[in-house]
């Protein structure tokens, strides 16, 4: 019997086994590369966080890098060609024998920082998907992973086999202002923006289509973008051609972009978008691809768009601007006399920047004089000057006043007063959560001072 027991133990780990490499095995192989463009260790960290997300870890087998692939992403210098070239994606993909590979870069587009991911067939070198989020600090970078990963998952499932396939080339550059660099991160937001519609099979920058570009130059000088969309799609097997500039018209700064069939070279769509500064072209580019892609449904969708854009900055300027304090919060503390215990409500309104007006009402209890029953409301209203701390919170320092009532009881007498007073008040937010603050309030004939301690909900 002993020895059936243990047979039975080991038929049933050796299935517990198997049936876990079977659908380990049954997972898609994802490669996850270092973002590139980031300060020391950021890209790694974050390739690393998008590896942990559940998400991407029940949907994926995540592969590991090796020595070799190690050795390939140092020599690929990381900043600009590396990977933003699909080749250089998909070859770094079969040596992890990965089915799909997933690669990012951290940007800055004039004053913006924007986080691009992208996955990358490794079979055909289809751009799957793409995802690209501004950030104020890249410690909010960890906190728009699981978006991005939520992406990623469902680009996999599409069958885009029967789309007709695009090739992006790289964007011109038609204005001397504008940096290479600039202009490869636009690429790559038209790029995602195509890649989502749905509408093609996405195929970013090859090698094979940077050659074809060369070999243009070199042949002739002043080629079309006719005889470019055929080099360029046949080179690469596409039906079609994006081909997007950064120009000017005097005054007027332009992005413009055209979809060029590959046969005859001809215009299938074409538009353009003005804009005042460079960082425009994170909302105009996705303005652009629509354009493109869906002309019929453009103007609605760009509307939609132009509102949820609207509200968004209204929001930013009004609670995301770190010099604008606006907050509701609730504290406790002393008077260390009457009263010795005193709760606070409050609430911070900021139309302006480094200053707040606060609203709010303390409700105080318990006398020090032996005997009595004792209660206070003072509704008050403060101005104050704000400064931020680098990260979140800040000091403040201000003045305002407000009425004092309370009550005393003693046995059967009861007296009541209404005391208009001023404050002098300071105090510290730390970390959006805790206040520490100190009032010297006064009525100018005495004087008292409170000291609390409290939470603050912080809307940014």
């Amino acid at each position: 019997m002993k020895k059936i027991f243990i047979l039975l133990i080991l038929a049933n780990l050796t299935f517990t086994v198997f049936a876990q490499t079977t659908a380990d095995n049954s997972k898609p192989r994802l490669g996850i590369l270092p973002f590139t463009g980031g300060d020391g260790g950021d890209g790694e960290t974050i390739a690393t966080l998008l590896s942990f997300q559940s998400e991407i870890q029940g949907a994926f087998t995540v592969v590991p890098r090796t020595s070799a692939v190690n050795a390939l992403v140092a020599e690929q210098n990381f900043q600009m060609a590396g990977y933003t070239d699909s080749d250089t994606v998909a070859r770094i993909g079969r040596m992890l024998n990965a089915d799909y590979v997933v690669s990012g870069h951290i940007r800055r587009l004039g004053d913006s920082n924007l986080i691009i991911a992208t996955i990358v067939n490794v079979e055909t070198f289809e751009q799957l998907a793409g995802d690209y989020r501004e950030y104020r600090v890249i410690e909010e970078v960890r906190g728009l992973l699981p978006d991005i990963s939520r992406r990623i998952i469902a680009a996999t499932r599409r069958d885009t086999t029967r789309l007709p396939r695009l090739a992006i080339a790289p964007f011109n550059i038609a204005r001397d202002d504008i940096n290479v660099r600039d202009a490869e991160t636009l690429a790559q937001i038209l790029s995602v923006e195509i890649t989502n519609t749905g509408k093609y099979a996405v195929l970013p920058r090859t090698e094979t289509m940077q050659t074809a570009l060369r070999e243009l130059d070199f042949q002739t000088a002043g080629h079309t973008a006719e005889d470019e969309a055929k080099a360029l799609g046949r080179a690469i097997n596409a039906e079609f051609v994006l081909s997007a500039d950064v120009r000017s018209l005097g005054n007027i700064n332009m992005f413009t972009a055209q979809i060029l069939n590959v046969e005859d070279g001809s215009l299938l769509a074409g538009d353009m978008r003005e804009y005042r500064v460079i960082d425009d072209g994170i909302n105009l580019i996705p303005e652009l691809a629509l354009l493109l892609t869906d002309r019929a449904g453009a103007a609605t969708q760009i509307a939609v768009r132009q509102r949820e854009q609207a509200r968004a900055a209204s929001r930013a300027a009004t609670f995301e601007d770190p010099s604008k304090f606006w907050s509701i919060g609730i504290s406790i503390g002393s008077s260390f006399t009457d009263p010795l215990l005193i709760g606070t409500l409050r609430g911070t309104i900021a139309p302006f920047r480094y200053m707040f007006f606060e609203l709010g009402c303390d409700l105080g209890f318990i006398s020090d004089i032996e005997g009595a029953g004792y209660y206070s409301v003072y509704p008050f209203i403060h101005a104050a000057i704000f400064v931020p701390f680098k990260s979140k919170g800040g000091w403040y320092i201000g003045t305002g006043g407000g009425l004092m009532i309370h009550e005393y009881t003693f046995d059967d007498i009861v007296k009541s007063e209404q005391i208009p007073a001023m404050d002098f008040l300071t105090g510290f937010n730390i970390g959006n959560v805790f206040d520490i603050s100190y009032t010297l309030r006064t009525n100018f004939s005495s004087a008292n001072h409170k000291v609390s301690v409290g939470y603050t909900y912080r809307f940014d």
